[in-house]
């Protein structure tokens, strides 16, 4: 027992040292980054979008954000400003387009992500093709999931939470890398992106309505966008942080009838 202590020790330390090396290689904080940056950009056609259309004009969208992070009515009336604007189709044409081509833009720095993370070759242009596979998947698992968990409580709703996150972060590389990686094999790093996002939720709903209210009192709409961007790069290193870990699980465990990840 005693003799075996120092080689598991090493062996944590083996793997730390590799898990580390690979978000290095991942340019872990510089990609964490560009994917926040591309998910903002998806974000404002989004909500120019939603402003639009909406019967109320956005109305309906900044009490819900309102409510959602318990605002006061300084950082409300902030974002209700940023947010409310008159039903104008002429823009919502224009905001539809934008939302297509800065989500396309999101999902292929997605994809880039679990590529290098798992050391894959180039998908080239059929990469678009999974990319919009799995953004209609994402968009409905989003859709869907906030209807499925309040059928319970608890922790029974924190479990069923769980494993659809869980299972979501399956997919989305599995479909990302273009069905190249075993799905057994993302089930760690799966489950690491479920508990990391959830923990950021936790701490999110604690943090957030006291940084939205400060930067919003302080720098007005720039505050609000510069503390979504905040919470936007959390998300991103959330993410290329659980991409590393996943991938250095999954090569130190391979089985030797996986599919070549070889870069080609």
């Amino acid at each position: 027992m005693i003799a075996s202590v120092p080689r598991q020790l090493l062996s944590t330390v083996d793997f730390v040292r590799r898990c580390l090396g690979r978000f290095v290689e991942l340019e872990g904080f510089d990609r964490a980054m560009a994917l926040a940056g591309q998910a903002f950009a998806a974000l404002l056609p989004l909500l120019i979008v939603i402003g639009s259309v909406s019967p109320q004009g956005g109305d309906d969208l900044s009490d819900a954000i309102t409510s959602r992070f318990k605002l006061d009515p300084g950082a409300s009336d902030t974002l209700h400003s940023a947010v409310a604007q008159p039903p104008d189709p002429g823009i919502g044409v224009l905001g539809v387009f934008l939302l297509v081509i800065s989500a396309l833009s999101f999902t292929r720095a997605m994809q880039r992500l679990y590529v290098r993370a798992w050391r894959l070759g180039k998908l080239g242009l059929r990469g678009n093709l999974w990319g919009l596979e799995w953004l209609v998947i994402f968009v409905l698992f989003w859709s869907l999931q906030p209807l499925i968990i309040h059928l319970f409580s608890g922790v029974t709703a924190f479990a069923f939470s769980l494993a659809l996150s869980t299972a979501m972060w399956v997919i989305t590389p599995y479909l990302l890398v273009a069905k190249r990686i075993a799905w057994r094999r993302l089930v760690p790093q799966a489950l690491l992106t479920a508990l990391s996002l959830d923990a950021l939720a936790i701490a999110g709903a604690i943090y957030l309505p006291h940084a939205v209210q400060t930067t919003s009192k302080e720098f007005g709409v720039l505050g609000v966008a510069f503390t979504l961007l905040s919470l936007l790069f959390a998300i991103s290193l959330c993410l290329v942080g659980s991409a590393a870990i996943g991938a250095t699980v999954g090569e130190t465990f391979a089985d030797t009838g996986e599919p070549d990840l070889t870069p080609r």
